[in-house]
């Protein structure tokens, strides 16, 4: 049997093998690439559209990546910030109470310390923004 190229493909395409996606232009559906190819995935049911791989390859249909989300009771990394310009990197559980909804809707949300570390700058500055337009008159 041949060597099956799919995890190296989706890994070239910038996600993981098995991570739901969105394809730009196209609402309201998730995909992902598996070991068969990709697929369109409906309630747990998967439908495989080879077509939308070659788009995708040939540049006509571009990944968006969907934001990670812990699942009810997991672990995750977040960056917490003060008033005082000072920020730490904290981690909690997710409970789907309101300040977890709030992260992952911020982009506040991640699987690791490491990953949260390094989106602290951009997070940052997201919240300077955003304290100097809610200050301003």
């Amino acid at each position: 049997m041949a060597k099956n190229y799919m995890s190296e493909v989706a890994k070239m395409l910038g996600v993981e093998l098995g991570e739901e996606f969105e394809i730009k232009g196209i609402s309201n559906a998730k995909y992902l690439i598996d070991s068969d190819g990709i697929a369109i995935v409906s309630q747990k049911i998967e439908h495989y559209r080879p077509h939308l791989l070659q788009d995708i390859l040939t540049g006509q249909r571009e990944i968006v990546r969907r934001p990670w989300r812990p699942k009810m009771g997991a672990d995750y990394w977040f960056v917490s910030i003060f008033p005082a310009e000072e920020y730490f990197v904290d981690d909690t559980f997710y409970n789907g109470c309101a300040a977890d909804i709030n992260r992952i809707l911020m982009g506040n949300c991640f699987p690791t310390r490491e990953a949260a570390e390094a989106a602290a700058p951009e997070i940052v500055k997201f919240y300077e923004d955003v304290r100097r337009m809610a200050e301003e008159e």
